[in-house]
């Protein structure tokens, strides 16, 4: 069930209505969104449901196991507990990431060393699907053992409410990335949804529904067009394909964010932010301190630091900082033109921080004024320029749009696509101007006989859409 469907909108006024209207006991509210999640999983991988499940299992125990054997109360620890509890540690990330790496990357990785090797074709038990969101309730897990092993909080014992957590719906197929010191919390005691909330989720739907259905899939629609014949369009075409998916994967993904923060505000929860106008950055770091916020706090607590980061010396830092993003590229598909994507992110930030931060080139270059507009246009060109190879189906379609970039300008395939050229120009307003802050508090001051006539319309688009609308980007992940 995508968001963006009348199936998914029949299911979610079924689970609201029972979560509203036919329960009052909290337990079995929380019961009712545990089943409703997994059925919403069914809908989409139903053999896989039985692997969510036996993983989340697996998970809730060893975290009891862990939390029990090492810690004797919350800040205080047991002699010896830090011996007695890594292998448990080390199970878990195990199991969690050999789920991962066998059903998103076995193939991959069997396939790039045939011609090395000389390996036989690869045998079908690897050619396997990939169950859908892995990648993120992976993370989920991982973030929730590694807290336990290290005493940031104790476990939950309650299963049916780790289990809630890894699964909850609005979050389940591609994130945000949640932690259990957030969402848990939430468990303790009954959602309470007033008319402030409920205005508030009902804005970030129908402005989620507009960013994917209006703005992504018509961006998209140009953007396919272009990557499908690389360098068969003119340099102007190429390079309003180059700014139109920076704004298509802008769109689509903080569309859906705002969508599954806007579903989880009509249960009453809320959800990390996840995009803080991305293209406003004045650099590499703050790039990710803006875009998939969720993901990049994640790598940083859970990746960067267990692989030392800054610890050990500027030299070990700069690896650090590479070999994370390297990995986080890979995170992102089981293809080499990710990889080069995350080294790109990596190396960038390295260089950022040695130069900028580090002053190993000299403090007068570290220290060289600059206008902010010209740092803002700098970064937001090298990230668009980096989403190229993500895009890509190759090295060899990358590198033909790239080249693309420098052909000829007069060669037109067509008319100029201006509702694209519209929308670009819209993603570069909603940053620059704070437009959705100033949208969102104009929107207070309609009466609401108007904002239920806009909400209608809303769900008649999407109506006349659901079977046309494509999956969100970040779904593949």
């Amino acid at each position: 069930m995508l968001f963006h469907s009348l199936d998914f909108l029949a299911f979610l006024v079924t689970v609201l209505a029972l979560y509203h209207l036919a329960l009052r006991d909290w337990p079995a509210q929380k019961r009712l969104l545990l089943v409703a999640s997994w059925l919403f999983y069914a809908s989409w991988s139903p053999r896989f449901l039985l692997l969510l499940i036996a993983s989340t299992a697996a998970d809730f125990q060893l975290a009891r196991w862990i939390y029990a054997r090492r810690w004797e109360a919350p800040g205080v620890e047991r002699p010896g507990g830090r011996a007695r509890t890594r292998a448990l540690l080390v199970a878990s990330l195990v199991l969690n990431l050999g789920v991962l790496a066998w059903f998103k990357y076995a193939l991959f990785f069997y396939d790039s060393a045939r011609p090395l090797l000389a390996l036989p074709p690869a045998p079908a038990i690897l050619a396997v699907a990939v169950p859908l969101g892995v990648s993120f309730y992976t993370f989920h897990a991982i973030s929730y053992i590694v807290d336990t092993y290290r005493g940031v909080r104790p476990p939950t014992d309650s299963f049916a409410d780790y289990a809630l957590y890894v699964a909850f719906f609005p979050q389940l197929i591609a994130g945000p990335i949640t932690r259990w010191g957030f969402f848990g919390p939430q468990l303790a005691e009954r959602r309470h949804v007033g008319w402030q909330r409920l205005d508030a989720a009902l804005f970030l739907l129908a402005v989620g529904f507009v960013k994917k259905i209006a703005c992504a899939d018509v961006l998209g629609g140009f953007v396919d067009q272009v990557y499908a014949r690389p360098g068969a369009s003119s340099s102007i075409e190429h390079w309003i394909a180059l700014y139109a998916y920076a704004f298509q994967i802008y769109f689509d993904f903080s569309g859906y964010t705002d969508i599954a923060m806007g579903v989880a505000g009509l249960l009453g929860f809320r959800l990390p932010e996840n995009f803080r106008h991305p293209y406003l950055a004045e650099n590499p770091s703050e790039f990710w301190r803006r875009w998939h916020v969720s993901l990049s706090t994640w790598l940083r607590d859970y990746l960067y630091v267990a692989l030392g980061g800054n610890r050990d010396g500027r030299a070990r830092t700069y690896v650090n900082l590479f070999l994370t993003m390297l990995l986080g590229g890979l995170w992102h598909g089981a293809a080499w033109t990710f990889v080069a994507w995350g080294a790109f992110h990596g190396l960038w930030l390295a260089l950022h921080r040695a130069i900028v931060r580090d002053a190993l080139l000299g403090q007068r270059l570290a220290s060289l004024p600059t206008p902010r507009w010209l740092r803002r246009l700098v970064t937001f060109h090298l990230v668009a320029l980096a989403w190229v190879p993500f895009r890509a189906a190759s090295f060899a379609d990358a590198g033909a749009m790239l080249r693309g970039l420098i052909g000829d300008p007069h060669r037109l395939g067509g008319p100029l696509p201006l509702a694209v050229i519209a929308l670009v120009l819209l993603g570069a307003l909603t940053h620059g101007l704070a437009l959705r802050s100033r949208v969102e508090r104009g929107w207070g001051s309609v009466p609401r006989p108007l904002q239920g006539i806009a909400y209608g319309a809303a769900i008649v688009l999407i109506a006349l859409t659901s079977g046309q609308s494509a999956r969100f980007i970040y779904f593949q992940f």
